[in-house]
């Protein structure tokens, strides 16, 4: 199984560190944003990455290099057209993906045993699903938060301004490639959000939820300098995921 790894975006909430640096490239603990990601797919045992990369992704692309020197492959994509959407960085990346795949954001710091899960979760070849934060003891700004509405084990309903909602999009997925025809249909239509995919595969009985709440899990999505310190603070509680002797 891959991973796909979005990193195109410019993070203007972190700036001015990103007027000069990517925002995966930012450090935290020891590490870059990006490195996080790696390592956790990593230590879930997938080690065949497609990062896609479009504001100064060059230097993107020179930190990280073929991977070899975290123990993984990496292919790279460039977005052209960064500036439209996440849907956008996803479709671009449609050669590299033609079996099930793991979808991540490079700014989504999250334990390593999600992925264990959700990498053998069940779904149809037509299907997709999303890990879905429903006990939301790590959403810190609910109003920016993409909200989603579970009904048994799928998802019926996501966007950030739902007024009924049981759990928030933690930017996670497991996708089979049914999702780059959703995808495609967006583009062409001028819709190049993730989020507008995910809710056409909802409305179609194809988006299925993996619902992270009573355990301990833990994740985070960093997109303001308070995020970080939030991060960091989480990050030092959760020894194993210290960056020692993880690459």
């Amino acid at each position: 199984m891959k991973a796909l790894i979005i990193a195109a975006g410019w993070g203007e909430r972190l700036r001015p560190l990103t007027y000069t640096d990517p925002k995966p490239l930012i450090p935290l603990l020891g590490l870059r944003l990006i490195e996080w990601v790696i390592m956790s797919v990593k230590k879930a045992e997938i080690d065949d990455i497609v990062v896609v990369v479009g504001y100064l992704g060059e230097k993107i692309k020179r930190f990280l290099g073929d991977g070899s020197k975290y123990g993984v492959k990496i292919n790279y994509v460039r977005n052209e057209f960064w500036k439209l959407g996440n849907g956008v960085s996803v479709y671009v990346a449609k050669k590299y993906l033609r079996e099930n795949f793991i979808l991540l954001m490079s700014d989504h710091i999250f334990d390593p045993r999600i992925l264990f899960d959700l990498k053998n979760f069940n779904i149809k070849a037509d299907e997709c699903a999303l890990c879905v934060d429903t006990g939301m003891r790590y959403v810190f700004d609910v109003d920016d938060a993409t909200k989603v509405k579970v009904v048994g084990d799928k998802i019926v309903n996501i966007g950030k301004d739902l007024r009924e909602f049981n759990g928030v999009d933690m930017g996670i997925f497991l996708c089979s490639p049914e999702i780059f025809k959703f995808l495609k249909r967006n583009l062409q239509a001028g819709s190049y959000t993730l989020t507008g995919s995910i809710k056409d595969l909802a409305e179609r009985d194809k988006m299925k939820a993996y619902c992270i709440g009573g355990n301990d899990f833990f994740w985070i999505d960093i997109d303001t300098f308070e995020m970080l310190r939030i991060a960091e603070n989480i990050l030092l509680r959760s020894n194993h995921m210290l960056p020692i002797n993880n690459f």
